[in-house]
C-alpha cells in the first residue's frame, strides 16, 4: 500500500513538474523591448522585431532579433526612419518595412529593406499613398498594400482609406489595384493560394469590423467572403499550416485572447487555446507548426510578452 501511495504521488509530481517545463517553454518574459505597434518577420530562422512604440515621446527605429529556440534578444542594426503602425513583409530574402507614422515626420512613405547578408537598412522606393495602420502581403512578385489611415488626427473621418497598391519587384515600379469594398484601418492582409485576404479592422461608423474580402488577381477585384469571424482590430494574422490563423486584438470588449482558425477554402472556423494573455497591437510569427506572439499592449500597458501559441483546434 506504501507503495501504491509513493508511486502515486511520484505520478504527481512527474506531471506538475511536465506541467510547469509546458508553461515555461510556452510563455516567457525576455529581454524584448516592450513595445506595441510594431512588426515581426522571419527570415533564415531568426525572428527581427521592428520599430513601433513604447509608450514615451516618439517612435522607435530599435530593431531586435530573436532567436526563436531560446527566445533571447539581441540588438541589430537600426530603422533609417523611426516608426510605428508599419507594415512589413519577407521577399528576395530580405525584410520590407512599410509606411507608419512618426511623431517627428507624420505619415511615413519609405520603404525600408534590410539582408542579414548586406546587415543595413536601406530605403528603397516611397509608398504613392503614405499612412499608417496599413496592411500588407506578398503576392507572387508584387507587395501589396492595402487600407489604412491617412488623417491628421484619430478623428479624421476621411482618413480611411479603401486604397490598394502594389509594388513590383521586377520592374520596381509601383501601380494602383481595385479598390477595397470598404476603407479601413488596423486590418490585416494575407497571401493564400495565389489570393490576397483583408481582414477585420477598424472604421467611423460601423466600428470593429468582422469583414473578409479576397482578391482574385485573375479578376483583379475583390469579393467579400462571409466568414463568421469576431469584429476585432490590431491582430496579429498569419498563415500556417494550410490555414489563416487570427489572434488577439481589440474591440468593444477590449483586450482579446481569442484565437481563430479558419480555412480559407471553405471558410470553416475552429477556435485553438486562446492566448493566456489577451492584447493586441503585437506581432506574430508562425514558427514549427506554432505561431510566436511577441510584445503588444495589455490591459495594464506596453509590454515585452514573449508567448507560443498553439494552432490546433480540439478535435
Amino acid at each position: 500500500m506504501k507503495m501504491v501511495k509513493n508511486a502515486n504521488w511520484i505520478s504527481s509530481c512527474i506531471l506538475h513538474l511536465a506541467s510547469l517545463i509546458f508553461l515555461v517553454a510556452c510563455f516567457a518574459r525576455s529581454e524584448l523591448t516592450p513595445r506595441r505597434a510594431f512588426t515581426a518577420a522571419l527570415l533564415d530562422d531568426r525572428i527581427y522585431a521592428m520599430g513601433g512604440w513604447n509608450g514615451q515621446a516618439t517612435q522607435l527605429d530599435l530593431v531586435e532579433v530573436i532567436d526563436p529556440q531560446t527566445l533571447r534578444a539581441q540588438p541589430a542594426p537600426p530603422l533609417n526612419i523611426a516608426r510605428s503602425q508599419h507594415a512589413s513583409v519577407v521577399a528576395d530574402d530580405s525584410i520590407w518595412v512599410i509606411g507608419g507614422w512618426s511623431a517627428e515626420r507624420g505619415l511615413v512613405s519609405a520603404l525600408e529593406i534590410f539582408s542579414p547578408r548586406e546587415n543595413v537598412w536601406r530605403i528603397i522606393t516611397h509608398l504613392p499613398t503614405p499612412r499608417r495602420e496599413p496592411a500588407a502581403a506578398l503576392l507572387g512578385r508584387r507587395i501589396v498594400v492595402a487600407g489604412g489611415f491617412d488623417g491628421v488626427n484619430d478623428g479624421d473621418l476621411d482618413g480611411y482609406l479603401d486604397v490598394v497598391e502594389a509594388y513590383d519587384l521586377d520592374a520596381q515600379q509601383w501601380r494602383t489595384l481595385a479598390r477595397l469594398h470598404a476603407p479601413r484601418r488596423g486590418l490585416t492582409l494575407v497571401a493564400f493560394e495565389n489570393s490576397l485576404y483583408a481582414i477585420g479592422g477598424y472604421v467611423a461608423g460601423d466600428g470593429y469590423l468582422n469583414l473578409v474580402e479576397r482578391y482574385d488577381p485573375a479578376r483583379a477585384a475583390w469579393q467579400t467572403l462571409d466568414w463568421k469571424i469576431a469584429s476585432r482590430t490590431w491582430t496579429a494574422t498569419v498563415v500556417a499550416d494550410d490555414a489563416i490563423i487570427i489572434a488577439g486584438g481589440f474591440n468593444r470588449e477590449g483586450f482579446l485572447g481569442l484565437v481563430e482558425r479558419v480555412d480559407p477554402r471553405t471558410g470553416k472556423i475552429c477556435n485553438p487555446p486562446p492566448m493566456r494573455v489577451p492584447r493586441s497591437w503585437f506581432a506574430a510569427v508562425p514558427f514549427n507548426h506554432r505561431v510566436l506572439t511577441l510584445g503588444g499592449e495589455e490591459a495594464d500597458g506596453i509590454k515585452n510578452t514573449i508567448e507560443w501559441i498553439s494552432i490546433q483546434c480540439a478535435k
